[in-house]
């Protein structure tokens, strides 16, 4: 390599702000974790950074690996460096060198220390008489069959069945599977990747193509991302064009249909691009994954991973595509700096999803998303986190833990409570906006703490007529308080009163009261019937529900014929409280068709519940195991008792 392949363009280091000296903040407080800045990472982000990296990769379907090469551009921030510490996870390291100007110098170099899921520490010792600040390292590698970043698809696991299909979710910290590098969302880099690949496929990763040859692409992200954001995608995809800005992927039986139901793409881009300003990346394409991609979306810069779980055929989930957009701001380009601040990733974006959200339908629909979401944190801290009440913090303790183990719905819904509590504590909608364009002109390209935040809060609105307002933020029992919210902000109730009553009304009548009263006929919102829904299935005193009573439920609102996955996982639910033996090849059917987290994980757990379906529960995951990510199915083996 020569040095003049790091960048697509001229000093691109020169546009984005170098780090600062990173302040290693309560080192000493930790009993374990990996690094001073980051406990799920070896990097030593206060010593050395990384700026720009360039990916060869060969993407091997036969063998499940990518063979290749990484040279990163490091900056060194402090003097005699003696060694650069990477993250590694199951991987092969072939070679590493010095890149120089004349020669290249090879590096001693040892992997140790494995962490479990963590991975381990590849040390790359420095020559002594390095005391320049650049540091241009190459290193050739290979991964394993078995990253926990990548899932490989056989032809058969995909839709057209006729071609495999990979693709990466490198969130939280599975990058270090996939590349030796500074795992840890305090470091920020630019990238180019070179990938070679089946001719018949196409690929696409987090940044824009350069070059498209025959079986080779080249892509550039000029904009510094965390490694998490680091994605790939290769598979037999066709595009369809949502407006100037925005593409749609997806195999080509389900394009049109895609094309249809995320069409609105480009206004809800807008409209956060009002609330939040300026979108700094290039373009905002979606890519729907084949349904063992686990999560609802991935916030990928310029290519949004989405579930196909999201076509519903009416656009009544495009909430997902909301939020992941909300992301371009809140997480993209200001990074929590460490997983244990997850919420000022999740927590934002959710918050803005709901601004957005109000923009385009309401503030009371804007209300009542969030009153939901407030019902499945309830759910959420009652089953899941009830053994494990130390992750229902906003801010967690991740010294033993892995970000996938702590992973739940709590800094994404108590940590945009928070910040609607602040938003109306503090002046409503139009100076809180204000405040959040500042924080990520301020921030942007960075990544920041709990601590960060709180300091630009404070700082913005004690310039405000607000400012003794700010005396009663109780910051430490929202950011380590454990449980629901403690304070919940008064939201409009009139369209969750309606769901509430009738979930009330189908919980506590029989089938011959049901049946003749006139409720039956009330029209309600597919996003009321949801709700309605959810809260039967949570209703304590259930009355009488058996076959026939799902049966009348299913007639009145036509939930035989849904495509919609939210009202059809309550439906599953509500077949295991009944005992319904009958339905269980439906459950299993449902439960194999899509692999995300948030349904399988509630009906494996009810499953489990219920003695006579628990053995074909464990005989069904171990069957479709296989076609899980690493991240679904460790936590489906936790709630199965296998762990």
């Amino acid at each position: 390599y020569s040095r003049a392949l790091l960048y697509s363009k001229a000093n691109l280091s020169a546009k984005f702000p170098l780090p600062e000296q990173v302040q290693v903040q309560a080192a000493q407080k930790r009993t374990a974790g990996l690094g001073k800045i980051d406990p799920t990472s070896y990097a030593e982000p206060e010593l050395v950074t990384t700026l720009h990296s360039v990916l060869n990769w060969k993407v091997d379907f036969e063998k499940k690996y990518l063979k290749g090469s990484v040279m990163h551009h490091f900056k060194a921030l402090q003097k005699d460096l003696p060694a650069i510490l990477l993250d590694v996870r199951n991987m092969k390291i072939l070679k590493v060198e010095l890149v120089g100007e004349k020669a290249n110098i090879p590096l001693k170099h040892r992997i140790s220390d494995p962490a479990g899921d963590m991975g381990a520490k590849l040390t790359l010792e420095l020559p002594e008489d390095t005391n320049t600040a650049d540091l241009y390292v190459n290193i050739d590698y290979e991964t394993s069959n078995n990253a926990s970043a990548l899932q490989w698809l056989a032809p058969e696991q995909t839709l057209g069945k006729k071609h495999p299909f990979m693709f990466s979710q490198c969130w939280a910290i599975h990058a270090r599977s996939i590349l030796p590098c500074q795992d840890t969302p305090a470091v920020k880099f630019t990238y180019r990747a070179t990938v070679e690949h089946p001719e018949e496929l196409t690929a696409l990763m987090s940044a824009t193509v350069l070059k498209r040859e025959n079986s080779r692409t080249t892509f550039v992200q000029d904009v510094p991302i965390p490694s998490y954001l680091l994605a790939i995608a290769i598979g037999k995809l066709v595009s369809k064009p949502l407006g100037r800005q925005s593409n749609v992927w997806a195999e080509e039986d389900i394009i049109d249909e895609c094309a249809e139901e995320f069409s609105d793409t480009l206004d809800i881009l807008k409209v956060a691009t009002d609330i939040s300003g300026h979108f700094v990346w290039k373009h905002c394409d979606l890519l729907v994954m084949p349904p063992s991609f686990p999560f609802g979306g991935m916030e990928n810069p310029c290519l949004i991973f989405v579930t196909p779980t999201l076509l519903a055929g009416d656009k009544s989930l495009s909430n997902v595509i909301a939020h992941e957009i909300a992301h371009s701001w809140a997480g993209n380009l200001v990074t929590n700096k460490n997983f244990e601040h997850f919420w000022l990733n999740e927590g934002i974006a959710a918050f803005l999803e709901s601004k957005i959200i109000g923009r385009m339908r309401g503030n009371k629909e804007r209300d009542f998303h969030m009153l939901r979401n407030l019902s499945e944190l309830k759910e959420c801290i009652q089953t899941q986190l009830a053994d494990r009440p130390e992750l229902t913090k906003l801010v967690v303790d991740l010294s033993n833990c892995t970000p996938d183990e702590a992973y739940s719905s709590v800094p994404y819904i108590k940590g945009s409570i928070f910040l609607r509590y602040m938003e109306d504590l503090l002046g409503g909608s139009e100076i809180f906006e204000r405040f959040l364009r500042q924080y990520w002109q301020r921030n942007a390209y960075n990544s920041v703490s709990s601590e960060d935040f709180k300091q630009a809060l404070c700082e913005f609105f004690s310039k405000t007529n607000r400012r003794q307002k700010l005396s009663l933020i109780n910051w430490d029992l929202w950011l380590n308080g454990e449980g629901m919210p403690p304070t919940i902000p008064r939201l409009d109730q009139s369209l969750a009163s309606v769901s509430k009553r009738l979930a009330l009304f189908w919980a506590t009548k029989t089938v011959v009261e049901l049946n003749n009263s006139p409720q039956l006929k009330e029209q309600i919102s597919v996003h009321q019937l949801i709700d309605m829904l959810g809260k039967i299935v949570e209703s304590p005193g259930m009355k009488g529900l058996n076959d026939q009573k799902i049966e009348l439920l299913e007639t009145t609102y036509n939930l035989k014929e849904t495509k919609n996955v939210e009202i059809r996982f309550h439906l599953m639910r509500l077949y295991i409280m009944a005992k319904s033996m009958g339905r269980l090849d439906e459950i299993f059917n449902f439960l194999n068709s899509n692999f995300r987290l948030k349904y399988i994980r509630p009906i494996y757990r009810d499953l489990v519940n219920w003695p006579a379906a628990k053995p074909k529960a464990i005989e069904n995951f171990k069957r479709v195991k296989g076609q899980m990510m690493a991240i679904c199915s460790h936590a489906i083996e936790k709630d199965l008792g296998f762990k």
